[in-house]
């Protein structure tokens, strides 16, 4: 592969590309539009208090005598927070019945060795979560005592009768923080406005092949794998500086929240920038007929958008729909993003990231079969 060639056709590729100020205009107006209506226009449904269904939990114990009594005391003063407990000696069916969603937990307490076993059940996610939060806080604090009765016993007394004494301290990053309408559709708009960039791909891709130039270049001691490289940065390169554009003018003019930890947020942009660009190039290789291509992407797009929470909450959506949701690429994208920014979790970056890295090896693997068969 020449690099010299590929730069020569990338340079080109994206003088092109940035002269079509309508096209690059639209890119970038649109998205912040959608976000200063929408978020205007529903910023109801986001300044209310979550509402939580009642967290029923079923636990077994097998715990010894000071745990199984630290752990009535916990079932106390949880169930002040609206968490129900309800107790089995069958261990595989607590197991279960989260499995089937009959119950938010169940949690496994356990003798030599003493551990404590949390099943969640993701269809209860902020049920679940509370009470994973708050178990993990009795842990820490009943392995808090087990050390001072073990250390100095003559103290245990004073540390279990003082309500003053607080063994631990709980430290939450952007503690309360929800996303207002304007920082939902600020991440929202924005994934979706790089989705649509698979045109941007595609029709780089159709100009070629409507105008002959590509036959062209072909002329020149120049391979296609060169050609088909330099085009698809180019494409990427212009989507990416769009997308930060949006990004820039929501923080900075929109006042959107994106948290301290950009440089994750960063790398799903640019990774769903190159699977977007990618998808689109594959389409206009493998259906030929435009009409139909277009039509292909023009459907697809709003369709996955809509899945992953584009134009409403994920979380408004039914039973149903979240199950299938999975199929879009843009849910995982904005999960790894609003995680990130409101619960500083990475776990979902990566994730992301190789999802858009997998979808844009296939498109690009079809694409460049497709193109070393069409003829000269």
């Amino acid at each position: 592969m020449n690099i010299n060639n590929m730069l020569k056709i990338f340079k080109k590729e994206l003088l092109q590309n940035l002269r079509e100020t309508k096209g690059n205009a639209m890119m970038v107006l649109f998205p912040i539009v959608l976000i200063v209506i929408l978020g205007t226009a529903l910023s109801t449904m986001f300044g209310k208090d979550t509402e939580l269904d009642v967290a029923k939990v079923l636990y077994t114990n097998q715990a010894g005598k000071e745990l199984a009594a630290g752990f009535e005391s916990f079932m106390e003063h949880a169930g002040e927070l609206g968490i129900e407990f309800e107790e089995t000696d069958d261990i595989e069916a607590g197991i279960g019945s989260v499995k089937h969603a009959g119950y938010s937990c169940y949690v496994l307490l356990k003798d030599d060795p003493q551990e404590i076993i949390l099943y969640k059940n993701d269809r209860y996610y902020f049920e679940a979560n509370l009470v994973e939060i708050i178990l993990h806080s009795f842990v820490g604090k009943y392995n808090a005592i087990s050390v001072v009765a073990a250390e100095n016993p003559a103290m245990l007394e004073t540390v279990m009768e003082d309500p003053e004494i607080d063994l631990l301290e709980l430290k939450s990053l952007d503690r309360e923080r929800q996303p207002s309408s304007m920082d939902y559709y600020s991440v929202t708009m924005l994934t979706m406005i790089l989705f649509y960039s698979a045109m941007t791909g595609y029709w780089s891709v159709k100009n070629e092949q409507n105008l002959k130039t590509g036959n062209r270049i072909l002329c020149s001691p120049v391979h296609k794998s060169e050609i088909l490289t330099a085009k698809v940065m180019g494409s990427i390169i212009v989507t990416i500086i769009q997308g930060f554009l949006v990004l820039v003018f929501s923080r900075f003019v929109l006042n959107a929240y994106w948290g301290a930890n950009i440089w994750p947020i960063i790398a799903v942009i640019i990774s769903e920038a190159i699977m977007a660009v990618s998808v689109g190039v594959g389409i206009a290789f493998t259906v030929r007929n435009e009409a139909a291509s277009s039509s292909i992407l023009n459907t697809v797009i709003p369709i996955f958008v809509f899945f992953g929470g584009g134009y409403v909450p994920f979380e408004v959506l039914g039973e149903f729909l979240q199950k299938i949701s999975v199929i879009s690429p843009i849910r995982w994208m904005n999960m790894a993003i609003f995680n990130v920014v409101y619960s500083n979790d990475f776990s979902h970056v990566p994730v992301a990231i190789a999802i858009n890295l997998v979808i844009a090896v296939i498109f690009i693997t079809v694409s460049s079969l497709a193109y070393r068969k069409e003829a000269v």
